[in-house]
């Protein structure tokens, strides 16, 4: 399952919020915990703060939401626009995060960038398969859908469910939820779309690096693009030691960037290595 980034920016209603008083990092923290909790569990759980204040005002001890954060595998990432807050860093180290202080405009692009790819799945994490649902949006002979309530706030007090016609349901029990990914709460099936899923399966098994070697004959075409290798234009070599092909530097960068799976391991190679 892929990790995916649960924030939404509701930029219609804050717009009209005054921007006054001291911020709060535990509310936003809790608020935004209580939305990662319907994320099914093998999937990624990950909170990007940026803080330009130096300064939090939190209703009780930020501690307890911290504790919460970490027992809940939530990883917590932190760019000051300031300067080093301490219970920022105490944040990110404890929930395995990232903090960075920005020094420049562009210091700040590079920080910001650099959480735009989710990280690889844990090496520990037992693997299974997961049934999977794609649920869509349903019309009635081109009309609007009738109005209903969704699962994911029907039972929460401060933000109750309200009658909408949009919406995901649930192609096993057709129950409506207001956003993807979730685990149905009536026949527990995981929820996701396709589109993601496709997007984010190179970034949780990324290709595994391959091994840079001086060229002596291992090879006389790259197996990628058949390119003859020389000692004149190709004084190193890539190898991948899942399936000991041999690349050439174009095909290795190609294949790390863009293409995202490893020529050789997946054509069946029958040298591949068991």
């Amino acid at each position: 399952m892929a990790p995916f980034l649960i924030g939404k920016f509701y930029s219609s209603s804050l717009s009209k919020i005054p921007l006054t008083s001291e911020p709060s990092l535990q509310n936003g923290l809790d608020l935004a915990m209580k939305a990662l909790k319907v994320v099914p569990s093998h999937a990624s759980r990950e909170i990007l703060i940026i803080m330009g204040s130096l300064t939090t005002c939190d209703p009780v001890d930020i501690n307890t939401t911290i504790d919460a954060l970490k027992a809940d595998n939530i990883r917590c990432s932190v760019i000051s626009l300031s300067a080093e807050i301490h219970v920022c860093r105490h944040l990110t180290q404890q929930t395995q995060g990232s903090y960075g202080a920005v020094l420049d405009d562009a210091h700040y692009r590079d920080q910001l960038l650099a959480h735009v790819d989710p990280p690889p799945a844990a090496q520990t994490q037992e693997n299974s398969l997961i049934k999977m649902g794609f649920p869509h949006a349903k019309t009635d002979g081109g009309k609007d859908p009738p109005l209903s309530m969704c699962m994911c706030h029907i039972e929460n007090t401060e933000e109750p469910s309200k009658l909408t016609s949009g919406g995901y349901h649930c192609p096993q029990c057709y129950s409506k939820y207001c956003e993807l990914p979730v685990e149905c709460q009536t026949c527990g099936l995981t929820l996701v779309s396709a589109p993601h899923l496709a997007r984010s399966y190179h970034h949780l098994f990324p290709v595994q690096h391959f091994t840079e070697l001086e060229f002596n004959g291992q090879a006389a075409n790259c197996y990628a693009c058949q390119k003859p290798l020389t000692e004149a234009t190709d004084k190193h070599v890539y190898r991948c030691e899942k399936c000991s092909q041999v690349y050439c530097i174009d095909c290795d960068i190609f294949i790390h960037e863009t293409l995202h799976t490893c020529v050789g391991c997946n054509t069946g190679n029958p040298n591949e290595k068991k």
